[in-house]
């Protein structure tokens, strides 16, 4: 079971239950409970100052077919971990694979600012005035840009 951050509200994991392994589990379980139960992913948020702690979590219920999934997660820039399992015909959950934890992008600037990358104030004035008042994109002034000066 391996999940990716795709930005910061969406997760993307794929795994893989091998037929012998299935096969071993329904003989352990019996036919009946492992057709009564389903395939579930249990998504696990950490906490943010002790990430070795599980915060919440909470569970998506798969098609039996299913080897992967997008999943929607709450909070941006958290860790997540991901567990495969069934949820049995009692409401008892057994995970069966266990993912790598991953942590989502942030969904805004950063707090760290580097001063030796700053513009100037009277650059940056100049440059927001200019983007303001025309409402236009970077590329649009690049595309300007070029223009003018061939």
């Amino acid at each position: 079971l391996v999940i990716l951050p795709r930005d910061p509200y969406w997760l993307y994991a794929y795994w893989e239950l091998s037929l012998p392994t299935r096969e071993k589990l329904i003989c352990e379980w019996g036919e009946e409970t492992w057709l009564k139960s389903s395939f579930q992913l249990r998504v696990c948020m950490h906490q943010w100052h002790r990430e070795e702690m599980v915060e919440n979590f909470h569970d998506l219920t798969l098609q039996e077919e299913s080897d992967s999934w997008y999943i929607s997660v709450p909070t941006a820039d958290r860790l997540y971990h991901v567990e495969l399992g069934r949820r049995l015909p009692g409401g008892a959950f057994i995970p069966l694979l266990c993912s790598n934890a991953v942590r989502t992008a942030r969904d805004g600037l950063s707090d760290i600012i580097d001063e030796d990358w700053q513009l100037p104030d009277w650059k940056a004035r100049k440059l927001y005035r200019r983007l303001s008042l025309y409402h236009l994109s970077s590329p649009e002034i690049f595309r300007r840009r070029k223009q003018h000066t061939q």
